[in-house]
């Protein structure tokens, strides 16, 4: 539409006046011979008839009227950045956009189409200045239930996504707090000395390193003090034992009269004598190897047994370990030659036989002696009871650190995707409070009505975020990689 009144026309005058200009002498000023006259006609200006003098009876009676394009008028105020002339309004919103928007295809969402005849009358009714964007109070209930809307996806999806990740970091950073506590405590952990002395973790491997040190000083210079036997030469020991086992079993068979293949006709004493030779075999073995052990003490640094003087009951310990490793060959080897010489072989075979039994016998007691004498001393054993124990602690605090890394590999992952989450679910939240279709509907509106200019916004809605701010809070709180550092 054109607006034809006269006033906004720049090409009319409203006084009517002729295209040129008479002077007007000012109240006050000096009388002068000139009287009014004409202003002179520039070259560019088109052709028009010159007004008259005006008379000087009316000079003062005339009221100067501005006159848009006189050098002596004032510059109208510039226009601010961003910003146009207002349209002019609609009276009425067209019943084609309506029609449209009703079935989808106008500039109305279809929801909206009832109520903006009637936010369009509020606008027009509210004549606001130019540049006041502030809503009508209908406007406003609009962008309320935009806004409630809005806030109640927030919340929900801030309960759906982000909490969970929200405690389970939470979880997290209190197992990956537990842990560091426990690793803190280890050096404190009571541990039980070869002496039966408590002491802690820090101590004991003060003492296993000092040990460690003597004792290498000891082997460097040659000493066979401190070395130590080999496992599979203590698994070889035991398998003679269970030989011996055998052996005794035999040897009280046939001195209480059993048939071993035939233990049914006599279980008693079948059983007396299983019972006699496990008894003889696990004491001899013992007793070896109780000596063996305590013998240590007293070694040199070749690895044998020094008596000092006047060590009457070191010098009886060692001549009952030689019985108790002659003793078992000798009655072996006596039944060995009794049995030989009742099956008819000859006296020679017989005594040759028993002899050799015999010496394997005592050579299986003696090593069970002289293994354990060479099996280091009592600074090896507590060596090795130390380092059992700080290799268990060892395996422990190495658990913990994998579980520290993988507590914080996953709340590193944890934290990303819920930060991304988040950065979702707020712009997602921003958008359904400032551009849905209550928004179209206003700009559209607020256009007809000629209430907008170029660059103008509607008043920003912030919906309330307040479960999403303290699950942001929570998850962006110092977590486990700033404790681990």
């Amino acid at each position: 539409m054109t607006d034809t009144r006269p006033d906004s026309r720049p090409d009319t005058r409203p006084d009517s006046r002729p295209d040129d200009q008479v002077t007007e002498r000012l109240d006050g000023w000096p009388a002068s011979s000139s009287d009014a006259r004409a202003t002179d006609r520039l070259d560019v200006w088109p052709a028009a008839p010159v007004a008259s003098a005006v008379p000087a009876a009316t000079r003062s009676d005339v009221r100067p009227v501005h006159e848009p394009f006189s050098p002596g008028s004032p510059l109208p105020a510039p226009r601010s950045a961003g910003t146009a002339p207002r349209p002019r309004a609609v009276e009425k919103l067209p019943g084609s956009d309506l029609a449209l928007s009703v079935i989808g295809l106008g500039p109305i969402p279809a929801r909206h189409v009832a109520t903006a005849p009637r936010l369009h009358d509020e606008r027009l009714r509210a004549d606001l200045p130019e540049g006041v964007d502030d809503h009508t109070p209908l406007e406003a209930a609009l962008r309320l239930r935009t806004e409630v809307a809005a806030e109640r996806w927030l919340a929900r999806r801030t309960r759906q996504a982000l909490d969970p990740a929200a405690r389970r970091l939470t979880a997290l950073s209190s197992r990956h707090r537990e842990v560091l506590r426990r690793l803190e405590r280890s050096g404190d952990e009571p541990i039980v000395d070869t002496t039966g002395r408590t002491v802690t973790r820090d101590e004991a491997q003060a003492t296993t390193d000092r040990l460690s040190i003597a004792i290498e000083e000891s082997l460097d210079s040659g000493s066979e003090k401190h070395r130590t036997e080999s496992r599979a030469r203590k698994r070889l020991l035991l398998f003679f034992v269970l030989a011996d086992f055998a052996l005794f079993a035999y040897f009280m068979s046939r001195v209480l009269n059993v048939d071993v293949f035939m233990p049914a006709t006599d279980p008693i004493a079948f059983t007396t004598s299983i019972v006699f030779a496990l008894l003889f075999t696990l004491g001899v073995a013992y007793a070896l190897h109780h000596f063996g052990h305590a013998h240590r003490a007293h070694k040199d640094d070749s690895g044998e047994v020094v008596v000092p003087d006047g060590a009457a009951q070191l010098r009886l310990q060692l001549v009952f370990v030689h019985v108790l490793t002659v003793l078992p060959g000798i009655l072996i080897g006596v039944r060995i030659v009794d049995d030989a010489l009742v099956s008819g072989a000859p006296l020679p075979l017989a005594l040759l036989l028993g002899v050799a039994i015999g010496v394997v016998m005592a050579g299986i007691g003696h090593l069970i002696y002289r293994t354990e004498l060479r099996d280091g001393t009592s600074a090896t054993d507590r060596l090795l009871h130390l380092g059992r124990h700080l290799r268990k602690a060892h395996r422990r605090d190495s658990k913990l650190h994998l579980e520290l890394d993988r507590i914080e590999g996953r709340v590193a992952v944890l934290s990303a995707r819920a930060e991304r989450a988040a950065a979702r679910i707020e712009q997602a939240g921003d958008r359904r409070a400032n551009r849905g279709p209550s928004t179209r509907t206003l700009r559209y509106t607020r256009s007809l009505a000629g209430t907008v200019h170029v660059g103008a916004e509607l008043p920003v809605v912030s919906p309330a975020r307040g479960g999403l701010d303290e699950a942001l809070a929570q998850i962006r709180a110092p977590r486990v990689t700033d404790l681990a550092d």
